[in-house]
C-alpha cells in the first residue's frame, strides 16, 4: 500500500473517532447525570429537541408541582377559553405571569419546559396538548418577531401592524389567533379608526355623538366590548365624554361651561371627588397666573437692564422667581425647566 493511502486512512480513522467521542460527550443522559444537583443546569430543551413538542422530561413534571401557584386555584380549560374569547383573560399576560415564576437563572427554553410540565400536570391530556400547541406556536412567533426587519421599507404604524397580523396567521389558526391576539387587534383597529369617527361626528349634538361613540365601540370590539367597558377607569370615561362634548361646551358662556363640567364631574366622581378635582384645578389656575405674571416681570426686567453681567442677571432672576413661586427650590426647578425647553427648541 502506498504511503499516501496509509496517511489518508489514518486521518479518516482519527476523524471518525473524534466524532464518536464528541457524540458521547454531548449525550443528554450523560449531562443529566453530571448536573443532577442543579436543576437549571440539568434542564434539557425538549422544546427544541422533540419532534412533536409535547414530550416533557419527568424531572420538569415533578419540579413544576412546587413552582407554579395560583391564588384561589387555577382556571379550568373551559374557563380559560371562555374568558379569552370574551376579553376577560389575556393569554399573553398569563404566559408572562408563568414565566415570572420560573426558577431564577432558568434559560428561555428551560422556563418553557417548566410551563409545559405545569400544563400537563394541571389539565387533561387533550387539554394540555391544545394549550402546549398554542404555547409552542407562540414561541416560534416570538422568535420570528425578534428577527423581523422593517428597515428596507417605510411603513406607517397601521401598515406595520397589518404586517404583524399577517405574520401571526402563519403560526396560528384563525381561532387561535383570535384567542391570543383578538382583543389587542380590536383595540388597534379602534385606535386607528377613532380619529375618523371624531371628524365624521364633529357636527352632531353632544348626546347623539356620545350614543354614536358607544355604537362605534360595540361594533369595533364586538365580543370584547363588555370586558372593555367594565375595565375602563372612571377618569377615562370622564375624559372621553368631555372630548365628545367639546364643541358644545365651547359655545357656552364661561359660567354655563363651569356649571356643565361640574355636573359631569359629580356624575362620575361624586361630590367629594368633584371637590378634590376643583381644588386641583384651582391650584393649577393660580400657578398658571403666577407663571404668566412672572414671565412678564422677567421680560421687563431684562429689557430695562441690558447691561447687567450674567451673574448679576441670574441672581436677580432667582430672587424674582423665589418670591413669585414661594421657595428657592421651586425657583431653581423653574429655571432648569426653562433651560430644558430652550435646549429642545434648539434641537428642533
Amino acid at each position: 500500500m502506498k504511503k499516501s493511502s496509509l496517511i489518508l486512512i489514518t486521518i479518516a480513522f482519527v476523524s471518525i473517532l473524534v466524532i464518536l467521542l464528541g457524540v458521547s460527550y454531548m449525550n443528554p443522559s450523560r449531562q443529566e447525570s453530571e448536573s443532577e444537583e442543579n436543576p437549571n443546569e440539568k434542564a434539557i430543551s425538549y422544546f427544541q429537541n422533540q419532534e412533536d413538542g409535547f414530550f416533557v422530561d419527568p424531572f420538569y413534571l415533578e419540579s413544576a408541582k412546587s413552582i407554579f401557584t395560583g391564588e384561589g386555584g387555577f382556571l379550568s380549560y373551559e374557563e380559560i377559553i371562555s374568558k379569552a374569547k370574551s376579553g376577560e383573560l389575556n393569554l399573553i399576560f398569563e404566559l408572562w405571569n408563568l414565566r415570572r415564576q420560573c426558577p431564577e437563572g432558568s434559560t428561555r427554553e428551560q422556563c418553557h419546559e417548566y410551563i409545559k410540565a405545569f400544563l400537563q400536570n394541571q389539565y387533561s391530556a387533550e387539554e394540555a396538548k391544545k394549550l402546549i400547541q398554542m404555547l409552542t406556536n407562540y414561541l416560534k412567533y416570538e422568535e420570528a418577531m425578534a428577527n423581523i426587519d422593517t428597515s428596507s421599507q417605510s411603513y406607517t404604524n397601521q401598515e406595520m401592524y397589518d404586517t404583524i397580523k399577517q405574520m401571526r396567521r402563519k403560526f396560528f389558526s384563525k381561532e387561535e389567533a383570535e384567542l391570543i391576539f383578538g382583543l389587542e387587534e380590536a383595540t388597534a383597529e379602534f385606535s386607528y379608526n377613532r380619529k375618523n369617527f371624531l371628524e365624521e361626528t364633529k357636527n352632531l349634538k353632544a348626546e347623539d355623538r356620545l350614543k354614536s361613540y358607544e355604537e362605534f365601540r360595540k361594533k369595533t370590539f364586538g365580543q370584547y366590548y363588555k370586558a372593555i367597558a367594565e375595565r375602563e377607569p372612571k377618569y377615562d370615561k370622564f375624559e372621553t365624554e368631555m372630548e365628545l362634548r367639546r364643541n358644545e361646551l365651547t359655545k357656552l358662556s364661561a359660567q354655563e361651561r363651569d356649571t356643565k363640567e361640574k355636573e359631569i364631574r359629580i356624575r362620575y366622581f361624586g361630590k367629594e371627588g368633584n371637590e378634590r378635582i376643583e381644588k386641583v384645578l384651582k391650584d393649577m389656575k393660580e400657578e398658571e397666573e403666577r407663571i404668566t405674571k412672572l414671565e412678564k416681570e422677567e421680560a421687563n426686567f431684562l429689557k430695562n437692564n441690558p447691561n447687567l453681567s450674567a451673574s448679576e442677571r441670574d441672581k436677580k432672576l432667582l430672587e424674582m422667581r423665589t418670591q413669585a413661586l414661594g421657595s428657592k427650590e421651586l425657583a431653581e426647578e423653574y429655571g432648569r425647566r426653562l433651560e430644558y425647553e430652550k435646549t429642545l427648541n434648539k434641537a428642533q
